[in-house]
């Protein structure tokens, strides 16, 4: 009853998973009505007939909007504030210096009056009519030839050719003193140096040009012209040239914001919500059919709908935003993270799902998802290896170029010039490829987060100088030995029959480090010819044997090896039983009551391909040792008892794995065994 009550508790917290999910996913996408035709530049329109259902604003081309913009940038009025302060300041000083040159002059006290205010005239005139400070100022060109000088918070167009430069106002300010009559009152007014009293007294304005530059281009019109009700657009097999795309891409942007803002906004969300319901019903049929490991499982089915939440919540940003091309983000990151904590079906068919939701947003949908699908499996055959030195590297230069070779050749099909591909494309296809660099490492991050185990982190285990598997060597040499070549063994079938390498390594390796407590009581590290067993009842020497896996559990979770490799010393034997000193006990006690439970393992019994197999082959290899001699039928009949007896103890059944590995499984574990022992294959006699 405590088992059926979780069962229903996990359900209910799964389905509850499914549902937030599904809820996020329709909040993040936009309500947009979803134009039904797709279409690409230099493609056959391969539809009916194309109207227009309402009167269409033809967009201009983003060519067209940029000339618009550079002529209005080119033809921009350039600002300035008009200082008043620095003509009274350069007269006043003008005065001064004037009455100080006139005493020491020869020329007459009644023209004093005279020629100072002839000096003041010109030095007004001047600075009536503005003078620039050419090097602060930006250039100005034939189309900028108006200009706004800013005086009082009230500006006054001018063109620039009515005003002075320091240079141009000191040349008109000389020219009419050159034309004073009396030649004394010229000398005496060239010895003044008139230029020492002009300076600039328009300052450019750059906040407030900037202002009107950008006031200018937000009244750019995105449109020209209307393309009316009923009129044909395109027609079918029409190629769809330059000016048909843009009347295409119009149609598609009014189409679908003319929808999201009318009273279809239920109906979208209605099919939007059906569309993703049915996305995330695919998932959990495949994980309740074919992965009931995760589905049952509530961190991994977290996990899973997690990273697909986040990439369709990440692209509809960037879609929302507009900020870049969705070929910029790592999508191959999502089928790279599932294949380092699953299996490759499973993250071929997440990934599968996830770039379907994302395709609703894409702009290209078809080519979108047909990219990344292509390229997805490409990742995820490399990902198995991505561990080893340089792996990642070719991964990401294969994903680059998987990627660069689909999209010439979907544009190829195309039938166009390669002159209009769009080679920025590949940019971003390189920048995708190299973000995988930048987060990949978030992998760990996972990995600490939902409790479950990389390849790196199991490459880091598998080393035997690790300090426990160190330990082992020197406490039970022979069981450490018997551990490699269980490793060695095991690592060799789950290559060829599938699964995890890597992970029954590990696993194999620390299988037996309870036997680190008591050594001396397992064969394998007895030399001497002393066995302690021989002190001890059937029993006790039972005990001693299975306490090895309870007290294997107990040194993992006080050094800290993560629960996966735990999980394979608790169900390496599974609830088998000790089998020789059951006998043994048999023998001593051939009429009392026999309790089977004192001489079986605790288990639980394996649930995993690989756990199967470790089992397996740790018994076999065990066995192979107590073989009298080592020959080819010797071996063949005790791999088939010692399998034989596990699968009638039942010990198989909770695990993935048909009769078809097994019987592979026992093939390659017999050719194995013969090589190890120098077996000599007999050939049938002719």
């Amino acid at each position: 009853m405590a088992n059926f009550l979780l069962f229903v508790r996990t359900h209910i917290y799964v389905i509850l998973l499914y549902a937030v999910s599904i809820v996020a996913v329709c909040c993040l996408f936009p309500r947009e009505g979803k134009f039904p035709y797709e279409f690409q530049k230099g493609k056959i329109w391969r539809h009916e007939d194309l109207l227009a259902p309402f009167d269409v604003p033809i967009l201009k081309t983003e060519q067209e909007i940029g000339a618009e913009k550079d002529s209005l940038l080119h033809r921009s009025l350039l600002c300035y504030n008009y200082m008043p302060e620095v003509a009274e300041r350069q007269k006043a000083l003008f005065r001064q210096d004037f009455d100080t040159h006139w005493e020491q002059s020869v020329l007459s006290a009644h023209r004093h009056s005279d020629l100072l205010r002839q000096g003041l005239d010109l030095l007004d005139s001047a600075y009536g009519r503005g003078i620039l400070q050419e090097e602060e100022t930006p250039q100005f060109t034939a189309q900028t030839q108006l200009m706004v000088i800013r005086q009082n918070n009230i500006g006054e167009e001018t063109n620039r050719r009515d005003i002075f430069t320091e240079k141009t106002a000191y040349e008109a300010v000389s020219a009419q003193l050159h034309r004073l009559k009396d030649e004394n009152e010229r000398e005496f007014m060239e010895n003044m140096d008139i230029n020492n009293y002009i300076h600039p007294n328009l300052l450019y304005n750059a906040e407030l040009t900037n202002t009107m530059k950008s006031e200018r281009i937000g009244r750019i019109s995105p449109t020209k012209g209307v393309i009316k009700a009923n009129s044909k657009i395109i027609s079918r097999d029409e190629t769809v040239n330059d000016e048909k795309f843009n009347l295409l891409t119009s149609l598609k942007y009014e189409f679908e914001h003319k929808v999201g803002n009318s009273g279809s906004y239920w109906r979208i969300l209605a099919g939007q919500v059906c569309v993703i319901v049915l996305c995330f019903v695919m998932v959990y049929l495949f994980l309740m059919l074919f992965r009931q490991e995760v589905f049952h499982n509530i961190a991994r089915t977290a996990f899973i709908l997690l990273t697909m939440v986040l990439f369709v919540a990440v692209s509809c940003i960037v879609v929302k935003g507009d900020y870049f091309s969705l070929y910029v983000l790592p999508y191959i990151l999502l089928p790279v993270i599932i294949s380092s904590f699953f299996d490759a079906r499973t993250a071929t068919f997440i990934f599968t799902v996830t770039i379907l939701l994302i395709g609703f947003l894409a702009p290209n949908a078809f080519e979108y998802v047909f990219l990344n699908f292509i390229t997805g499996v490409v990742s995820i055959t490399n990902v198995r290896a991505i561990y080893r030195r340089g792996a990642l590297f070719r991964s990401v230069l294969w994903v680059v170029g998987t990627y660069a070779i689909t999209y010439t050749a979907l544009f190829l099909m195309q039938g166009t010039n390669l002159a209009q591909i769009d080679w920025m494309n590949y940019v971003r296809f390189g920048i995708s490829g190299s973000l995988l660099f930048v987060f990949y490492p978030s992998i760990f991050i996972f990995e600490k987060m939902f409790g479950f185990i990389s390849n790196i982190t199991l490459m880091e285990l598998s080393d035997t100088n690790q300090p426990l598997l160190r330990k082992l060597s020197e406490v039970a040499p022979g069981t450490f030995q018997h551990s490699l070549q269980v490793a060695n063994i095991a690592e060799e079938v789950v290559q060829k029959i599938g699964g995890n390498p890597l992970l029954i390594r590990t696993a194999a390796l620390y299988h037996d480090i309870g036997k680190l407590s008591r050594p001396i009581y397992f064969i394998e590290n007895q030399a001497g010819g002393h066995n302690p067993h021989d002190e001890l009842t059937p029993e006790n020497s039972a005990q001693v044997i299975i306490e090895h896996v309870s007290t294997g559990v107990e040194i993992a979770r006080k050094n800290r090896i993560p629960q996966h490799i735990t999980d394979f010393i608790r169900t390496h034997h599974g609830t088998t039983t000790v089998r020789f000193f059951y006998h043994q006990y048999q023998k001593l006690h051939p009429d009392g009551k026999i309790e089977r439970a004192k001489f079986s393992y605790p288990g639980p019994i394996p649930f995993s391909k690989e756990m199967v197999i470790l089992m397996m082959c740790d018994s076999v290899e065990a066995a192979s040792r107590s073989l009298k001699e080592q020959t080819q039928n010797a071996i063949n009949d005790m791999v088939d008892n010692v399998v034989n007896y596990q699968i009638f103890e039942d010990q198989y059944n909770d695990a993935d794995i048909t009769y078809r590995d097994i019987n592979r499984a026992k093939q390659i574990i017999k050719n194995r065994l013969m090589s190890i022992y120098h077996v000599r294959i007999e050939y049938p006699k002719d």
